[in-house]
């Protein structure tokens, strides 16, 4: 065994980079031989997935940064191991292989620093991502523009970087749940409004559908997330006549309403690749992103746009503007497909 995977993103729930590191592994596991690759957990997961080949070893019981450090890097250490890191953390010294899904740290770095603890973290991130580009032999990003930015800002060669993609089709095994139907407010109707979901961070703008709202009192807008996280927006500003904020939602609430929305709404100002609004594609639904970042890269020409910062838009002349086939960008982005990358580029 040469490497090991830190598995630190099994005490998390199952978000972006959380996301990005199950199914690739879950691929990964498919390609690797028995004893190739393990993944070292806390002892303290709150979940495990099942691999045929490769091995999850559970060591430590501190949490978050603190294990990595006291517990992963000794380990590694003991067992001569390198380690592939998906989640853009790792223990200093083990850092041979590094996922960093974008330069957001740098570029937006302002945006997090509205409290003690954003600001913290910004200056523990942006650490890492130096630390990383002098010291790790392989860098990961999930799209060609955080490719560039992180080479530019970190002055990181580009051949020492390599793009792997998210994907979508872990949402073929989510089992759609209706009963959110029963919960939604009587002007919620099947096909008559604008969704939008997302880890409610302040660089997924969600204020701007907020504003837009305003201008279209017509339309409905539902919203699904955490209220914490919000900036310049409270719950009480998400529950509008014409906005509605569900709160925390399973994901197979959200399947349904994806699949039966008019649209389906991604703002963001800042994206190292934005995986909800495939997510979206693949249920069927009509896709509005901003042109912000990595998106117009990755949604080409198969979504609607908009300007992250221009509240007067009218959404239903929007919608009939012309786009290309969804499946133009659904048939680009396969998990198989990455872990195939990835599994060559460990290979090596």
């Amino acid at each position: 065994m040469k490497y090991a995977f830190n598995g630190r993103f099994l005490t998390k729930k199952l978000t972006g980079q959380e996301r990005f590191a199950t199914e690739l592994l879950f691929q990964l596991d498919k390609l690797a031989k028995k004893g190739e690759f393990c993944v070292v957990t806390p002892t303290n997961p709150v979940w495990l997935p099942q691999f045929k080949n490769i091995e999850i070893i559970q060591t430590g019981n501190l949490k978050r940064e603190a294990w990595e450090q006291f517990c992963l890097g000794p380990f590694l250490k003991k067992n001569h191991l390198k380690c592939v890191n998906l989640t853009s953390t790792f223990a200093f010294g083990h850092c041979e292989v590094v996922c960093l899904h974008d330069a957001s740290v740098f570029e937006i770095g302002g945006q997090y620093m509205h409290s003690l603890y954003g600001f913290l973290g910004t200056i523990w991130k942006r650490l890492l991502c130096r630390i990383a580009a002098r010291k790790s032999e392989k860098i990961i990003t999930v799209s060609e523009y955080s490719k560039n930015k992180l080479s530019q800002i970190l002055s990181i060669p580009e051949s020492k970087i390599t793009v792997i993609y998210n994907a979508w089709q872990h949402y073929k095994n989510i089992e759609i749940d209706g009963s959110i139907q029963e919960r939604l407010p009587c002007n919620v109707k099947k096909g008559e409004y604008f969704f939008a979901m997302s880890s409610l961070s302040p660089q997924k703008n969600f204020i701007w559908i907020k504003e837009v709202a305003k201008r279209n009192p017509d339309n409905m807008f539902v919203i699904t997330g955490k209220a914490e996280g919000f900036t310049h927006l409270g719950i009480d500003d998400l529950k509008t006549n014409n906005l509605y904020f569900t709160g925390y939602l399973s994901d197979g609430e959200i399947k349904w309403l994806m699949q039966n929305c008019k649209a389906f709404i991604h703002p963001a100002i800042y994206e190292g690749f934005g995986i909800p609004p495939l997510e979206a594609m693949s249920c069927g639904a009509d896709v509005i992103v901003s042109t912000a970042t990595c998106l117009p890269e990755i949604y080409q020409k198969s979504v609607h746009y908009i300007d992250p910062y221009d509240y007067k838009v009218d959404l239903d002349v929007l919608l009939q503007e012309p786009i290309e086939p969804r499946e133009n960008v659904l048939n680009k982005f396969n998990w198989q497909k990455e872990a195939e990358k990835l599994y060559k580029l460990l290979s090596e």
